[in-house]
């Protein structure tokens, strides 16, 4: 059975923007720059707030899981902990608390 595709329909005769989009309008260069510096400037905050260059290093570590995970190579979560000496519980609380300090 064939079917007719009508030219309205047709996703390559479409705008192919989110309905969301014509509601408000697209963020400019520097809007979108305000924010990545906003995100940065959050993360680089919340990796501080560390009192020791051991927990620094695993709230880096957490980050780059979230973010990256691909540049830990195979690293999970609980071989992040581990070279620590960081109980799992903890290393998931580090993993909720970045992605809610950011906004995610």
């Amino acid at each position: 059975m064939k079917t007719h595709t009508f030219s309205e329909n047709d996703i390559r005769h479409s705008d192919r923007r989110h309905p969301v989009d014509f509601l408000e309008p697209l963020p400019t260069h520097e809007d979108q720059l305000q924010r990545i510096c906003e995100v940065l400037s959050r993360t680089f905050g919340w990796v501080a707030e560390a009192d020791t260059v051991e927990q620094k290093g695993l709230r880096a570590s957490v980050v780059l899981y979230c973010v990256r995970a691909d540049l830990l190579g195979a690293a999970t979560l609980e071989q992040l902990g581990a070279t620590t000496g960081t109980p799992q519980a903890v290393v998931d609380e580090l993993v909720s608390d970045f992605c809610h300090s950011i906004g995610w």
